[in-house]
């Protein structure tokens, strides 16, 4: 009879150990922090508004078809992120040596800079004569910073601009392949480059036919996070070991109720 109690004993302590593991993997899940904003409107195309230039107004489709671009809202008149932001992507830029083509287009969000104020800025951080970086403005910045999902608010209070650090990829063709919010490090602004470059990526938060396993997807449509295989997938081994401690327990009953007749 004790070895049994022992088995008995034995299970439960292997059922509640499930029932933990379990609870780590959900909570794991749940309390992932991935930014979903860095998700919409990937994989549409940027508005092609007119931006001002030192050669003149153009479309801004002129620069990206040239070489992929990455666009940075910013303005001059910025006392928060916007200096770091610059500071911080062109010594990356720098320290990288990157050899892949590309441009870095800053654009001011801000209707009261003029492209001399854009000019004084460039050269504020010593990029006026850097072929790659392009300092423009447009009349044009509500369906560009709409077509980003960029939402800058003015506070009256400060006379700033409450607003997120971005950096939005495109490539040749105007598509929105990435999205980086927050002053990030060196892989991801690789992971960008690669991107615009239409090269081949490991892994994607959105589902696409080349990956199959994340616990969670964005949706654009709803914009809300899904539960997706991957989950399942993580949670399988804690899952066949419920299943399994279960049927031991069941079947020691069993076989305890057999002896005992």
């Amino acid at each position: 009879m004790d070895i049994y109690r022992f088995n008995e004993k034995m299970y439960k302590s292997i059922f509640i150990c499930t029932i933990v593991l379990l609870s780590n993997y959900i909570s794991f899940a749940q309390e992932s922090n991935y930014n979903y904003d860095e998700e919409k409107d990937i994989y549409k195309v940027i508005s092609n508004v007119t931006i001002e230039t030192e050669q003149g107004n153009q479309k801004l489709s002129t620069i990206y078809e040239t070489s992929p671009t990455i666009l940075v809202l910013i303005y001059t008149r910025c006392y928060g992120i916007c200096n770091p932001l610059i500071s911080n992507l062109s010594e990356q830029i720098q320290q990288l040596d990157i050899k892949k083509d590309f441009r870095v287009l800053v654009v001011s969000f801000d209707a009261a800079d003029r492209l001399s104020d854009m000019e004084r800025y460039a050269q504020q951080f010593d990029l006026q004569n850097d072929a790659r970086w392009i300092f423009v403005t447009t009349k044009q910045i509500k369906p560009l910073i709409e077509s980003v999902n960029f939402n800058p608010k003015w506070d009256s209070t400060i006379q700033q601009f409450d607003h997120n650090a971005l950096l939005v990829g495109l490539n040749t063709n105007g598509y929105i392949t990435k999205k980086i919010i927050g002053i990030r490090g060196s892989n991801e602004l690789q992971a960008m480059l690669k991107e615009i470059n239409n090269e081949f990526i490991v892994s994607y938060p959105l589902p696409r036919k080349n990956m199959l396993f994340s616990c969670f997807t964005y949706n654009p449509t709803t914009g809300k996070s899904e539960l997706s295989i991957g989950l399942l997938v993580m949670l399988a081994p804690a899952l066949i070991t419920f299943i399994i401690v279960l049927s031991l327990i069941k079947l020691g009953k069993k076989q305890r109720k057999t002896l005992v007749k």
